[in-house]
């Protein structure tokens, strides 16, 4: 969502000619992105997981599922920053795929790693914890497409990625406060109560 405005009419150099296959080959990136993600995500939180268990005698708290983000969040940074550098300066097409798919991989690892923290802490509340994750990413994918092309033309796309990735960094900052006090934010805030009568 965040790259599409600008894909669909990405600027040519004069020995690239893009035509509808090449497009068609272009937008194939975040599907290989999305797969490697998925391949590598299912294979890492089981990892993750079985190492905070070893290490805390058996138990797995939902802190354990945030670890991975630690590895996701490099490749959605450097992704947003060299997607903003490609676009600025006319890097070569293969290079603004490349970017795309880093940036597509580690959103794949990091949304499953929300979506299980979430579940693992409000097992009561898990379609409500769902609705919620599901409103938030609508919401932001939609709302940073029909800002992103303004944005990107008064500022300059190196700016408006950059800014995006300086956001991502402190979403991780978030997720290390939630590593460490976590479990007393459970312990104060109590059991979800919903009224199933």
């Amino acid at each position: 969502m965040v790259c599409a405005p600008f894909f669909l009419s990405y600027p040519t150099q004069s020995n690239q000619v893009l035509t509808i296959y090449f497009k068609g080959f272009f937008y194939f990136t975040p599907v290989v992105a999305v797969l490697l993600g998925e391949l590598a995500g299912h294979w890492l939180h089981d990892l993750a997981g079985r190492i905070f268990m070893r290490r805390n005698g058996g138990v797995l708290e939902p802190e354990a599922r945030l670890s991975v983000i630690w590895l996701s969040t490099p490749f959605m940074i450097s992704g947003l920053v060299l997607i903003g550098f490609c676009l600025e300066n006319g890097y070569h097409y293969m290079i603004t795929s490349l970017a795309w798919g880093l940036y597509v991989f580690g959103i794949m690892i990091t949304t499953v790693a929300i979506s299980s923290y979430n579940l693992d802490c409000y097992p009561e509340g898990s379609g409500e914890v769902g609705a919620w994750l599901n409103q938030s990413r609508t919401l932001g994918g939609f709302v940073i497409s029909y800002l992103q092309v303004r944005w990107a033309k008064a500022g300059g796309t190196e700016r408006s990625f950059g800014v995006q990735a300086a956001v991502v960094l402190f979403v991780f900052g978030i997720v290390i406060f939630l590593q460490i006090y976590g479990k007393r934010l459970r312990t104060w805030s109590g059991r979800l109560h919903f009224k199933t009568n």
